[in-house]
């Protein structure tokens, strides 16, 4: 049986104090873990190590750390997913599926064709539900390095802004009217890739605009429309399968 993983920012010091009231929960109460049993603590960075739980209260749980190691990146390459609001639920599924497939950056903005339950809420207020959820799918998949999450207003605001990491000539959008599908070639010699997804209804008028004025290329990565929530998870499979990495 695998050992449970948990998210411990500070990995340097032997002991760990950990007071998260959903983490000691999670461990109390559902995996029924007690003094003396054995977890693997990773700290998001790559750094992962041996833990001994030595006290487990209601408030807090305490380990004793050992034997840290430095887990490198499997992956070739870098890649970014740039995914609009969309509803919770979906946002969240599709955030963790990226984990597990090994995404190394999240750039997540309001899209103008927006969906007609999200129209009036405050976006922001999602975000640490997303930021919960990007570490559990880290200590539930065995990601030691926990992706980047940030959070534009808007496409435009985000495309220039200093988080993308590939440059407009490793950044691609993932389209449903595009003509062509990507090639192996397109993308060989790239250290990093970002790709953009749109809402359920589409890009508007104004987005594409901006990414044609940016001459961004478009690809199409199906022959069927993709929910918003699975387009960026087709995405980077085929942009993985497309690099070697599998």
């Amino acid at each position: 049986m695998r050992k449970p993983r948990i998210f411990c920012p500070e990995l340097s010091a032997p002991i760990y104090k950990c007071s998260n009231i959903k983490q000691i929960h999670h461990l109390a109460k559902v995996l029924r873990l007690q003094p003396g049993d054995s977890v693997e603590c990773f700290d998001g960075k790559g750094s992962i190590a041996h833990g001994k739980i030595l006290e487990l209260t209601k408030a807090f749980i305490s380990f004793h750390v050992d034997d840290v190691l430095n887990a490198s990146n499997p992956y070739k390459k870098y890649y970014q997913a740039i995914i609009p609001y969309i509803k919770k639920e979906n946002l969240i599924f599709s955030l963790q599926k990226l984990i597990e497939l090994g995404i190394n950056s999240i750039l997540v903005y309001k899209p103008m064709n927006q969906d007609q339950s999200l129209a009036k809420k405050d976006l922001s207020k999602l975000n640490p539900k997303l930021e919960e959820a990007v570490v559990s799918a880290c200590e539930q998949s065995g990601c030691n390095h926990i992706p980047c999450v940030n959070y534009f207003d808007g496409l435009e605001q985000c495309l220039h802004s200093d988080k993308l990491i590939a440059g407009f000539e490793g950044l691609f959008v993932l389209d449903t009217i595009a003509n062509e599908y990507i090639k192996d070639h397109q993308i060989l010699n790239l250290n990093s890739i970002s790709f953009i997804t749109g809402p359920e209804s589409g890009f508007s008028q104004i987005e594409r605009e901006l990414m044609n004025g940016l001459e961004l290329q478009s690809f199409k990565i199906g022959h069927y429309v993709l929910r918003a929530e699975t387009a960026p998870i087709v995405g980077l499979s085929k942009f993985q399968s497309l690099s070697g990495e599998y």
